[in-house]
């Protein structure tokens, strides 16, 4: 019993760790050009298939909350860049195929044009632009804990509000002062970003970093105290049993039991909300794979939830 309790902690210590790293699917591109057309492949439509070229991505950023988005692209093939400029009927129906659902979202106010070989789509993203009392703001489209964000063969342009200036943003993107570019060489590192979290504030602001953390924290804070919940619950209450079991053991006074007890569940879950601050996804889906959580980790905490009250009644017959 003695060997395999530490073993039983070593693996539900592996199994918090190892349960978000592998939450994650393969990388997204961020553009809704990625893949060019297939000519309505799947669709009950039919038209010229087409790669595509010079990709372009804007996203202007206004203080109120809303973004507008411009994506740009060259149609490799003439023929269909035809097809799309006679047919407003078909050219609507195969760009809300690929842009009226953008980052779990419904886009507004989608519009299409072709100008000469290039394809232009316009529109409007509610619910990526968070506000902080502060006059903090934060731009997370690309945030989804679960996907890496890659602007692939895109270039990307942010520009920020009127009066506003870019204090933070990931590694892979460039800024200049109101202005982020975003491409696969651009910035430091992978091009991938995940959470890629961008914040702006007043051009004039005092404490500007304060501001704009105040954004990410109204909109992340609670779901990050969710996580921080969910695994002390889930790892740190198992071995904090066992933990104040073995202290029972010894023969120690109630304090210094129910002391391990909870230092060992708070520890656990202000450790994990540290780690995972900011919490860009839901507690369940986002933080724990569902196949791990279900036949990893809750055995796990189930054997060392059991071994934990094993050793509290071996120590209450004790004494």
């Amino acid at each position: 019993m003695r060997r395999v309790i530490p073993v039983l902690c070593v693996l539900l210590l592996l199994g918090a760790f190892v349960a978000p790293a592998t939450a994650r699917p393969p990388p997204r591109d961020v553009s809704g050009f990625a893949g060019g057309f297939d000519g309505g492949q799947y669709q009950p439509y039919d038209y010229p298939a087409s790669n595509v070229s010079n990709v372009t991505l804007t996203v202007a950023v206004s203080a109120n909350g809303t973004s507008a988005w411009t994506e740009r692209a060259t149609l490799t093939n003439p023929e269909a860049a035809d097809a799309l400029r006679a047919n407003e009927t078909l050219r609507r129906a195969v760009v809300a195929s690929r842009f009226d659902h953008r980052f779990a979202r419904d886009t507004g106010a989608l519009h299409s044009r072709v100008r000469g070989d290039t394809l232009v789509v316009t529109y409007r993203l509610a619910g990526v632009v968070h506000r902080a009392s502060g006059s903090g703001l934060l731009l997370a489209p690309f945030a989804d804990y679960r996907n890496v964000y890659e602007p692939g063969r895109a270039d990307v342009t942010i520009h920020a509000p009127a009066g506003y200036r870019v204090v933070s943003h990931p590694a892979a993107m460039a800024s200049a002062g109101d202005v982020l570019r975003w491409n696969a060489t651009i910035g430091a590192g992978d091009a991938g970003v995940s959470p890629g979290l961008v914040t702006f504030a007043p051009a004039s602001a005092v404490l500007p970093y304060l501001r704009a953390e105040l954004a990410v924290l109204a909109t992340y804070g609670l779901s990050t105290l969710g996580i921080g919940a969910a695994y002390a619950l889930l790892f740190g209450l198992p071995l904090a049993l066992v933990g104040s079991g073995s202290v029972a053991l010894t023969g120690r006074r109630s304090r210094d039991v129910w002391g391990t007890l909870l230092g060992v569940v708070a520890a656990t879950g202000v450790g994990a909300a540290i780690v995972h601050y900011p919490a860009t996804g839901s507690v369940v889906a986002h933080a724990f794979h569902p196949f791990l959580l279900t036949f990893v980790a809750l055995p796990l905490a189930l054997l060392a939830t059991v071994a934990g009250l094993g050793l509290h009644a071996v120590a209450r017959r004790r004494m």
